[in-house]
């Protein structure tokens, strides 16, 4: 989860970037990909966009129990209004998401789903929120990377990191250097112009795995936020080559699946289905349960070793935790950010509560520089391990994460009314969606030198982590702070 509030203290010095305005390009010239989701979807998500619900009105999670088939099935969702056929439904796995746009209370009717005899469980889509020594010259901001002893690492496996595949299930990363023609709401009209993207630099093309997108379009993935594309970077940027900044597991495959919908992602979508008007540009983005829950079987069903959850929300969902038992089952280590709603009540969050009950995916707590909790940190008995997550408070400016990402100015809602997605700079960011990422990428350090059972991934980690806080496992730090080198030596892996 991407913990915000450092623009005006980082960007201040940055120079304001002008409105980037494209030609106007006729109907007929639009995108030749589809779009993923219907008006109806779409208005459900500006909806929930719009006026921060918690759930997509209109849509549930169900889960039946063994022994029912079809027509039992049916009957249970007989107290649905508004499921008509095969296409208002769509198994992801062993869950049905079920669209019944006549019901505007998802919770109530989960309840009464609940109640059916047929039914295991029931839930709403729930809207979950971002979470946010080599010789790359800006290797010098990464205290983080010093923190968790990556340079002493390093000198045990180098920079590269094998034929390990990590999919990052987040707002994507952009895949192509193509610009792509989307509609836009101008403030008068409704018009067409081209967008121009570009790959992170610091990763190289041919490192990118079999990429998809959940929840935008059956094109190219795009990154129209920077969560995805910072967060991807901590796992596996480049390192030692001379350009930008490093990554944890350098050389890693990246699996980017998309789904999340950010501002400019929904912007489109609602100019698309010519609806005017700007969606509300103090809410970045968000990703409904289904689209998650469908990129966690994928990347299992599809080579990936490790996964990486920067996102969560305070709403139970056991479609994730059936998602997350079901990659484990398959050999993936995953990783889940817990939550930066400590000084908002602290409430548990979701899906890191879930990592607790699985053996090879643990919740990340972040720390600051000075191997403190990072102050909007969530603490609770689910925390298994801490990471760095940078902390404004804590060194200000410089205490926060940097990494590769794309350029703020190009694509603020407030200020851009057609924005571009093709240039990068040393990205300031905070939060457990950064500290996440660098366990994600210690976890792929481990599967390249041999240990591949998630179980024994999480154990080697656990083991060797530095202890913080209370003496042993406390609720601020989990087990410690995660110490690359001390896992990898710790396994007998040094050379």
């Amino acid at each position: 989860m991407r913990q915000t509030g450092l623009s005006g203290l980082v960007l201040a010095a940055i120079a304001a970037a002008g409105l980037i305005m494209g030609a106007s390009i006729s109907a007929q010239d639009s995108t030749a990909y589809e779009f993923l989701l219907d008006r109806e979807q779409v208005v459900a998500r500006q909806e929930a966009f719009n006026d921060q619900l918690p759930y997509i009105r209109g849509e549930v999670l169900v889960k039946f129990r063994p022994g029912f088939g079809p027509a039992q099935q049916v009957r249970a969702l007989s107290v649905v209004r508004g499921v008509q056929g095969t296409t208002r439904t769509r198994w992801i796995g062993d869950t049905l998401h079920v669209r019944a746009g006549a019901e505007n209370d998802p919770e109530g009717l989960s309840e009464v789903l609940s109640r059916q005899p047929e039914i295991e469980w029931a839930h709403p889509n729930y809207f979950y929120r971002f979470q946010s020594v080599p010789n790359d010259p800006s290797y010098s901001r990464q205290w983080n990377l010093d923190l968790i002893n990556m340079p002493s690492a390093w000198d045990i496996t180098g920079t590269r990191s094998g034929a390990v595949t990590v999919a990052v299930i987040d707002s994507g990363v952009t895949t192509t250097n193509a610009s792509q023609v989307f509609p836009l709401w101008t403030g008068t009209r409704i018009a067409f112009f081209s967008i121009p993207f570009r790959q992170n630099p610091d990763i190289g093309a041919t490192r990118y795995g079999t990429s998809r997108d959940f929840v935008f379009w059956a094109g190219p993935v795009l990154d129209m936020d920077g969560h995805g594309t910072h967060v991807a970077g901590t796992v596996l940027q480049e390192t030692n080559n001379g350009l930008g900044l490093a990554g944890v597991a350098s050389y890693a495959r990246l699996m980017a699946l998309k789904a999340c919908l950010s501002y400019w992602d929904l912007q489109i979508l609602v100019s698309f289905f010519g609806i005017p008007g700007f969606v509300d540009p103090n809410n970045r983005g968000g990703c409904d349960t289904a689209a998650a829950v469908a990129a966690i079987r994928y990347a299992a069903d599809n080579g990936a070793q490790i996964i990486n959850l920067s996102i969560g929300g305070p709403f139970p969902a056991p479609a994730y935790l059936d998602a997350i038992q079901y990659a484990v089952q398959r050999g993936v280590f995953v990783t889940i950010a817990g939550g930066n709603e400590f000084e908002q009540g602290n409430p548990i969050d979701y899906p890191a509560a879930y990592a607790g009950m699985v053996d090879g995916a643990m919740s990340v707590a972040a720390v600051n520089r000075s191997r403190g909790r990072a102050y909007y940190s969530n603490t609770g008995s689910h925390i298994e391990i801490a990471a760095p997550g940078g902390d404004v408070r804590d060194g200000g400016a410089t205490g926060v994460i940097y990494q590769a990402g794309l350029f703020d100015p190009d694509f603020d809602p407030f200020t851009v009314v057609v924005p571009r997605f093709d240039r990068y700079y040393d990205q300031p960011q905070q939060g457990t969606s950064m500290a996440a990422p660098h366990v994600a990428g210690v976890a792929a350090l481990l599967y390249a030198q041999g240990i591949t059972n998630p179980a024994a991934i999480e154990a080697a980690i656990r083991r060797f982590a530095v202890d913080l806080g209370p003496q042993g496992r406390d609720n601020e730090y989990g087990f410690g702070l995660i110490d690359a080198r001390a896992a990898l030596r710790g396994l007998g892996v040094a050379r």
